[in-house]
């Protein structure tokens, strides 16, 4: 019998994604878990296995189409079988996690929403600052579902609702000199990232703090060990010391390795320390996750980082390992930026920005001297950061950094 093959739940949240490219056409027989599809999802590029041997009977979602959970993109058969009209419904159904039976109108629900009657008009409950996300996303609230108490509009379901219009589309506006504007598309990474940075800018009162941390030693020190590194297959850099600065500075402020559930007002103590890497891509920033950092090796750390860094500019990256971050490092000062206002990675309450180290001329016990300093900037959640957590926070990092040879 044709098997319907749907989209699959990918976990951390992803309810749809969009057809990037398909690797077979239809009359083609694959082998059972031959890569079929690359779809893009808001996390990463991830490529769908067949979930059987067969022939490609029929392509259902084509190149550039957005497709939610449990929606069938491809129907796999046996070579000369043909589709019987009318039985759509009553087939067999398949994801790459398991068997489910044919119910489509109950599988391509969203399953981050719970249904509910749409608020009549003039009474729509939300805060003012749910309103405002609104008008800057240019949603109508009349026309959103409330997934909160007595069907409160969050600020997730607004991001939701514009999320749903950026995907349909809209009409540019009529400039009068059209020779001289060139109209690119928005990929999908791209627009993902713009809502994020919305909701996190409009959710959390950002506040940021800037210092510079001695570094000179630290300099050294990568210098005398990279090419010991380099033997070993991995190229150091002063980033793998920062991480570790940064986790130092954690465990003794643990309110910045913490999240906010505004809705059950409580604060959540996150116990592990997995940093999140700002990294820099043709399609867009992605932040890739070092877990655990606190259990690895100064070697490991380089590694680890070099390899994620590659894995997302490819767009290969696991969904693991692009989420689940508890704290987040921009590390501009790669492309040689100094000092910035970084915005926080949502669901964490603070990101530090580092800048690019160089000399500067200090004073050192009345004497000027020449030392190495790396400019950080640290934009933290005011609701649940104060300047006092934030400024002891900072200066543990700094004083961690002075000392690198007690950080590897």
């Amino acid at each position: 019998m044709p098997l319907e093959f749907r989209f699959p739940d990918v976990g951390e949240g992803v309810v749809e994604g969009e057809i990037r490219r398909w690797l077979v056409r239809e009359g083609d027989h694959v082998k059972a878990d031959q890569p079929l599809v690359e779809v893009e999802t808001d996390k990463a590029l991830v490529e769908l296995p067949a979930p059987r041997a067969g022939t490609i009977l029929k392509i259902a979602a084509g190149q550039g189409e957005t497709v939610r959970v449990g929606q069938v993109i491809v129907v796999i058969g046996d070579a000369g079988e043909s589709l019987p009209a009318g039985e759509q419904a009553r087939r067999q159904s398949s994801t790459i996690v398991g068997d489910l039976e044919g119910t489509p109108h109950e599988l391509t629900l969203d399953r981050a929403e719970t249904p509910r009657a749409p608020a009549a008009k003039g009474k729509v409950r939300a805060i003012p600052a749910v309103r405002k996300l609104a008008q800057e996303l240019g949603v109508n609230l009349d026309e959103v579902r409330g997934s909160g108490p007595d069907g409160r509009v969050l600020h997730e379901d607004v991001v939701r609702a514009a999320q749903r219009g950026s995907q349909a589309g809209t009409t540019a506006p009529t400039v009068a000199d059209d020779a001289e504007i060139e109209r690119v598309p928005m990929p999908r990474l791209r627009r993902t990232i713009a809502l994020a940075m919305v909701q996190s800018k409009f959710t959390a009162p950002h506040a940021t703090t800037h210092d510079e941390g001695d570094v000179h030693d630290l300099m050294a020190l990568v210098a005398r060990q990279r090419a010991d590194f380099q033997r070993q297959g991995v190229h150091l850099t002063p980033l793998p010391y920062v991480i570790k600065a940064v986790v130092q500075g954690l465990k003794v402020e643990p309110y910045m390795n913490a999240s906010l559930d505004m809705e059950a007002g409580v604060i959540l103590l996150r116990k592990r320390y997995h940093i999140g890497i700002g990294t820099d891509t043709p399609e867009g920033l992605i932040v890739t996750v070092v877990r655990d950092a606190d259990r690895k090796s100064i070697i490991d750390l380089a590694r680890e980082i070099a390899e994620l860094t590659e894995r997302a500019k490819n767009r290969t990256a696991s969904i693991q390992e692009l989420t689940g971050s508890t704290f987040t490092i921009s590390n501009y000062g790669a492309f040689g930026g100094n000092f910035g206002t970084p915005i926080i990675n949502p669901p964490e309450v603070a990101v530090l920005g580092v800048g690019r180290a160089r000399e500067k001329p200090v004073v050192r016990d009345g004497q000027i001297v020449i030392r190495t300093l790396l400019p950080l900037s640290l934009s933290f959640d005011h609701r649940l950061i104060d300047g006092g957590i934030s400024t002891r926070f900072l200066l543990k990092v700094m004083a961690c950094l002075e000392e690198p040879e007690r950080l590897s």
